[in-house]
């Protein structure tokens, strides 16, 4: 017996699949019987089946996930669980861990001794996959080969074939990528080597250096995962795949510049698990989170958020869809790129090419009795027409703007020839923000700023019983001192008395002091808020928010 119920023999399951035959079975048994080799080999040596479609046909009728080793990321740490001498005697590797559960990858899933064995090694619960031996076995040399810790990304390891060594480099850096927690993965060539960086919290770091002669077979493997063409080396392509590392989904979007040295790629690391975005883990106030979830719940207005690329925006708007979708509401979303896939949310792609453009796609959306329209960008004044008259005929929409804080968020719709009377009658609530790293808990290290800092700062005087703290850096953190990061929010509602200096084309520092003078919390106090809660540093907020009105 086993996980999946009565045990069921090998060749039953590949006759009942329509693999094989019954007489085809038997000729097998016999030629196997006579050879003393296994069922499974007897197939193949007579070329009844291939490893392909053995696997694939115990996957289905086992009711288990089949792994093809050419789509996935090998987590090493996690593959040398089970000891190198185990996973050659029953063909078998660990390939990742996700909480309580590590995913094993079995050539022979029907193996109960197997299972049995390895589960004396393996703290959690293991899932059994199917594998096709083959890549089993290689994947058992590659890995146990070398205990060098993947994030030390080298090309020492000795390769039969250049293809076979860019596929190793492209699943190190993206595991080293994912263990880090990066956004980005950067790949140029330079004069003496092929460069990789990633962003980490928002900032680059150096991810390692390679021979300069694995750059074109690396940008190639890229291309091939992307479907993208191989060929084509002036013109700039964007793709994308899906890859599981270490339990967990990924979406990684590929952009390809050429350049003068060569071709730049740009990978962008999207987890899937992390699309179920929850508002009250973004960064907001109490008071702030209470206003703008309030501000969900109208219809007749616009939401708009601000801030410059990387600063969260289409987070937060991820957030509020999740907020507010329901069985009762037809949310409909317009975005360029749909940065992730959400349930229950119809997203529209922009596509330039076809004349699916923001503008084009509005007119349509209106046609589908939507409830909630989410414009991934307001980037013309056609654009912002189509969502004004949306929230005036009863629509809530949600959209983002490039301006340096709330209040310039009003100024550039006017600047774009919106008339006032409109900005003023459909937007309900501007929000500005920027992304601050949170310091490491572990070795962060108490702070008394020198008087010039508080004074620049705007910081209020300090309690001798209040800390503050800096970075500082442990291993634990990759000695950066931060870990993380969190959203500061300008949050300005717009109130009888913003609406009447919109009416009257007032510039946006007077939007803005007169927001204040009713409640605001500007950029730099709500950063100096996560500074005085021990959350981020003092730097950090000086380096995001290059605030000098409040």
């Amino acid at each position: 017996m086993n996980a999946h119920g009565k045990r069921q023999k090998f060749g039953d399951i590949l006759v009942d699949g329509g693999l094989i035959t019954a007489t085809q079975l038997q000729q097998a048994l016999s030629h196997g019987k006579e050879r003393d080799i296994k069922l499974g080999e007897a197939l193949l040596a007579l070329g009844f089946v291939n490893e392909v479609a053995v696997a694939r046909t115990i996957a289905k009728q086992l009711k288990i996930p089949f792994v093809d080793f050419d789509k996935i990321v090998v987590d090493p740490e996690v593959a040398r669980l089970v000891p190198e001498m185990v996973a050659r005697k029953y063909k078998v590797i660990a390939l990742g861990k996700r909480p309580g559960e590590v995913l094993v990858a079995f050539a022979d899933p029907l193996n109960i001794f197997a299972a049995d064995d390895i589960a004396r090694y393996v703290a959690d619960k293991v899932v059994t996959c199917v594998g096709i031996e083959s890549q089993i076995m290689a994947a058992i040399d590659r890995f146990y080969a070398s205990h060098k810790p993947a994030a030390t990304v080298t090309i020492e390891r000795e390769v039969e074939e250049e293809s076979a060594a860019a596929v190793s480099v492209v699943n190190d850096l993206i595991l080293q990528a994912v263990r880090l927690g990066a956004s980005d993965i950067h790949i140029e060539p330079t004069a003496e080597n092929m460069r990789v960086r990633c962003r980490v919290d928002g900032l680059l770091r150096s991810a390692g250096q390679f021979p300069l002669e694995m750059h074109p077979s690396t940008v190639s493997r890229l291309k091939i995962m992307s479907q993208l063409d191989i060929g084509e080396r002036r013109k700039p392509q964007d793709g994308r795949f899906e890859i599981p590392v270490s339990g967990r989904d990924f979406d990684v979007r590929v952009s390809i510049l050429p350049l003068n040295s060569g071709e730049k790629v740009v990978l962008r690391l999207l987890d899937k698990s992390q699309v179920k975005i929850d508002l009250g883990n973004l960064g907001f106030e109490p008071g702030h989170l209470k206003l703008f979830a309030g501000h969900l719940h109208r219809p007749h207005e616009i939401i708009l958020v601000t801030g410059p690329t990387g600063s969260g925006k289409t987070t937060t708007l991820y957030g509020a869809l999740n907020h507010i979708n329901s069985i009762e509401k037809n949310i409909v979303t317009v975005e360029d790129p749909v940065e992730y896939e959400l349930t229950g949310i119809n997203q529209v792609q922009v596509n330039r090419k076809a004349d699916l453009t923001f503008a084009n796609t509005l007119r349509s959306i209106l046609r589908q009795d939507p409830d909630v329209i989410m414009i991934g960008e307001i980037r013309d004044a056609e654009t912002a027409e189509i969502a004004i008259q949306a929230a005036l005929t009863g629509h809530l929409v949600l959209s983002t703007l490039h301006t340096n804080d709330a209040a310039g968020a009003i100024t550039r719709l006017i600047d774009m020839d919106i008339p006032p009377f409109l900005i003023a009658s459909s937007v309900g609530l501007v929000l500005a923000q920027r992304l601050v790293r949170m310091l490491c808990p572990l070795c962060r290290e108490p702070f008394s700023p020198p008087e010039a800092l508080q004074q620049e700062m705007g910081l209020p005087f300090f309690d001798p019983d209040r800390t503050i703290y800096r970075a500082k850096g442990c291993p634990k953190c990759d000695g950066s001192g931060f870990k993380g990061r969190v959203a500061i929010y300008e949050t300005l509602p717009v109130s009888a008395a913003v609406e009447e200096l919109i009416m009257n084309k007032a510039t946006s520092h007077e939007i803005f002091r007169q927001a204040q003078a009713e409640g605001m919390q500007s950029l730099r106090q709500a950063g100096i808020a996560k500074v005085l809660a021990g959350v981020t540093s003092l730097d950090e907020v000086l380096r995001v928010s290059l605030d000098t009105r409040g």
